[in-house]
């Protein structure tokens, strides 16, 4: 994507699973990235671009009072949450970053005259439901996604208010290399390897599976589209695949040697059963498409996985 070259972009929640992805998509297509990031915080994500990006110190409760000065910013890119993890459950924490820290970016990014601010949202805000769209009502299930809601609309509101242009991407459910070890598909693909038994809930549960490098790409189009502005944005396939039929590939492509344990998991609390988006604005608006099919993103997570493990 020759249009990133020369473009700037300041990046919250840059070490994470997704944040790293769109970072390391961004520096290889010649863009310019500054993120911000806690004291202490983990760059294993980044150490193969390690000498590539510059950093300030900052947690998002401080980013009121950060000493940063860029001559331009193109996009910041507000990828910092709470809640990931589906079973973390300190509600006050949830809304000081979900919330708070949301605020005290768009404010941050008001101050140095960003030319976008583009806000990673969830598809947990959507709730249940299937093909959704970007007009759907948000009817989140959990405290997590009613966070994640309240910082789409803060940030609607900000930009009404202020004239930051706003724009949010709500990606689904995002899989691939660096991904957390407790999620599913990194999880299943440990398992398989081992030979292990790969234990679940019931497996029913629905999701449209996006790989990273897919939502990556979409998240930087959103970052230089010129005729998107105060939209929200789906980074979805409108394909769905149930739990156990994801684990189930995982398995076969492993070796075939994990049996696959159904309902000895609890289901986490607010789960949503089924839910899945539709695609049609992103590829109208961004010219986007996931082009990952399920099999090839697995397989590149496991070949990934087994590079990790050979350098240890």
């Amino acid at each position: 994507m020759r249009l990133l070259e020369h473009q700037t972009f300041v990046v919250t929640g840059a070490t994470g699973f997704l944040g790293s992805a769109f970072v390391r998509f961004a520096l290889g297509r010649g863009a310019g990235v500054h993120i911000i990031a806690r004291q202490g915080t983990d760059h294993r994500r980044l150490r193969e671009v390690k000498d590539r990006y510059a950093t300030t110190i900052g947690a998002l409760t401080d980013l009121g009072t950060i000493d940063l000065t860029l001559p331009q910013v193109d996009a910041f890119v507000h990828f910092a949450a709470a809640g990931v993890n589906q079973r973390f459950d300190d509600v006050a924490e949830l809304v000081n970053t979900n919330v708070v820290g949301t605020l005290k970016a768009l404010a941050l990014a008001h101050r140095l005259k960003a030319t976008k601010f583009v806000l990673i949202g969830t598809s947990a805000e959507y709730g249940a439901g299937e093909l959704l769209r970007e007009d759907h009502a948000l009817c989140p299930t959990s405290e997590y996604g009613a966070t994640r809601a309240s910082a789409s609309l803060l940030a609607r509101a900000f930009s009404a208010r202020r004239g930051l242009d706003v724009v949010i991407v709500r990606p689904f459910s995002v899989y691939g290399p660096f991904e957390a070890s407790y999620r599913l598909i990194p999880y299943a693909v440990t398992q398989g390897l081992a030979g292990a038994p790969i234990r679940i809930s019931s497996g029913h549960q629905v999701r449209d599976y996006v790989f990273v490098d897919d939502v990556a790409d979409g998240i930087a189009r959103a970052c230089i589209c010129e005729t998107v502005s105060g939209e929200a944005i789906n980074l979805c396939s409108g394909r769905t695949m149930s739990v156990r039929d994801a684990v189930t590939m995982v398995a076969r492509q492993t070796g075939d040697r994990s049996i696959i344990e159904m309902d000895v998991v609890e289901a986490i609390p607010g789960e949503m059963w089924r839910t899945s988006g539709n695609p049609l604005r992103a590829q109208t608006v961004l010219g986007w498409t996931a082009t990952t099919s399920m099999a090839e993103g697995i397989a590149r997570t496991i070949e990934w996985n087994n590079r990790a493990s050979d350098h240890g």
